[in-house]
């Protein structure tokens, strides 16, 4: 009898070690299929086109970062594009790099958000960022197209945003 309430008492124990060990594994890859270890952004692209002057517009870029996840956002290389079409210029659809979609032809500048002497930056979980870019247009362009894209510190991996804006039409002058 001893020696059954033994075995009774030791298959118990590996009965729990193993559930144990069961649930542990299951916790794991739910928690990696989740991803929560890796940054939930919410990235988008805004402009405002706060005046002309001299046959040009000056335009603030700003990117809002905020980040929905669990973990610090560290990001690298984070660059505005701005592409335009002149009123003159033909509607053209472009190859696949850009997907087949509207071909801005005229790269008016590209620039970073923050200095080159920054090796990255970040927000913290719960937190929204906002990065600007100031800028001037030539008054020739009548759409600009805004893009922003950056790098995943860790990975190396891109995040983009984008903003299409008409030019004329986004500014009365006042």
């Amino acid at each position: 009898m001893e020696i059954f309430n033994l075995v009774l008492d030791y298959t118990d124990k590996i009965i729990t070690l193993l559930f144990g060990v069961a649930a542990s594994i299951w916790a794991f890859n739910k928690w990696k299929k989740r991803e929560e270890h890796f940054p939930r952004i919410n990235f988008k692209i805004d402009a405002n086109i706060i005046g002309k002057k001299d046959n040009e517009y000056i335009v603030e870029v700003i990117s809002t970062l905020e980040n929905k996840g669990l973990v610090p956002l560290k990001i690298s290389h984070f660059i505005c594009n701005i592409r335009g079409l002149k009123e003159s210029d033909k509607l053209l659809l472009g190859n696949s790099k850009i997907r087949g979609q509207v071909n801005f032809k005229h790269l008016i500048v590209e620039g970073p958000f923050f200095p080159d002497t920054w090796d990255y930056s970040f927000v913290y979980p719960g937190v929204t960022t906002k990065y600007s870019y100031i800028t001037k247009i030539p008054e020739s362009m009548k759409f600009i197209l805004i893009k922003g894209r950056f790098h995943y510190y860790k990975n190396g991996e891109s995040h983009h945003a984008g903003k299409l804006i008409n030019l004329h039409d986004s500014f009365d002058g006042s």
